[in-house]
């Protein structure tokens, strides 16, 4: 299992080159990649989110690449924009009739004589420095969102240990619930013996026994809550596919609507405590679940 959330970090650092990739990771419905880097390696951002794509399916990442290139910079003179800044000056010598000098290191920084050549999508030692440190970012990624993966787990499974426990609680509470409602159900029918005629008897018989038996019957929600706990035990046992997090969103989703409707059914002063440890527990597991990947 792997959280959503994480950090890594990788340096490559010889005496030419200086690279640093930070990539930090947060929960979000989908894979949403942002990279910061200099324009210079915007060749590179392609390469960037096929590499993430691989490793990481959902979740908001923010990837920055810091550079310096410690080696001799490919420079070129534009001699076409020289040649044009020359005849400005003579030009301008003329107009003013003067014959100053103007020093060349001034036309030289001037805008566009002197170029900086960008081959780096073609320069092989920059592209393996950098390929080599984003698998060391990524691969520190990893790590620590299977960390925090297993940690989630952990809670996972001690959330599902109070659930059965609570859910055998009220299974015990069932058999003293129905002698219960025997005894109101037939107090009811006392009363309604004393009131009613026979042939009106006979239709409320039949419509309070099954306003009982829809109302109070609650095993349907015991059962399908046993039966969606081992679909969850199952997802957290083979929990290194693909999107188990949207797995375990939907499980629980259903395992609280069967929470509620068990509340509504089954509402004692017995039973409360237990329902309420349910429902606590399948709220911190959809919490923690937005984490999950």
């Amino acid at each position: 299992m792997k959280s959503m959330t994480g950090y890594g970090k990788a340096k490559f650092s010889n005496r030419d080159l200086d690279i640093e990739i930070e990539i930090k990771s947060v929960n979000g419905r989908y894979l949403d990649l942002r990279i910061n880097a200099p324009r210079e390696l915007n060749f590179f951002e392609n390469q960037v989110r096929a590499k993430i794509a691989q490793h990481l399916f959902r979740g908001t990442i923010d990837l920055r690449i810091n550079y310096i290139d410690h080696r001799e910079p490919p420079l070129q003179l534009d001699k076409v924009r020289l040649a044009k800044y020359k005849e400005l000056i003579q030009e301008a010598q003329s107009f003013l009739g003067t014959e100053d000098n103007i020093p060349l290191q001034y036309i030289l920084a001037e805008p566009g004589v002197i170029q900086t050549l960008n081959n780096l999508d073609t320069d092989a030692t920059l592209i393996q420095a950098l390929e080599t440190t984003l698998d060391d970012a990524i691969n520190s990624l990893l790590k620590e969102t299977l960390r925090e993966g297993e940690e989630i787990k952990k809670e996972f499974y001690k959330s599902e240990v109070k659930i059965r426990e609570a859910l055998a609680e009220v299974q015990l509470l069932i058999e003293p619930y129905k002698q219960e409602l025997y005894d109101k159900l037939k107090q009811r029918l006392e009363e309604l013996l004393s009131k009613e005629s026979r042939e009106v008897l006979e239709q409320r018989l039949v419509l309070e026994t099954a306003i009982y038996v829809d109302k109070y019957d609650i095993q349907e929600e015991l059962t399908r809550l046993d039966s969606h706990l081992d679909t969850l035990t199952q997802l957290l046992d083979n929990s290194n596919g693909h999107e188990v997090g949207k797995k375990l969103n939907f499980v629980l989703q259903e395992m609280q609507r069967e929470a509620n409707t068990l509340g509504s059914k089954f509402s004692t002063t017995q039973s409360f405590k237990y329902i309420l440890i349910i429902k606590e527990e399948i709220e911190k597991c959809r919490e923690i679940g937005l984490n999950v990947s």
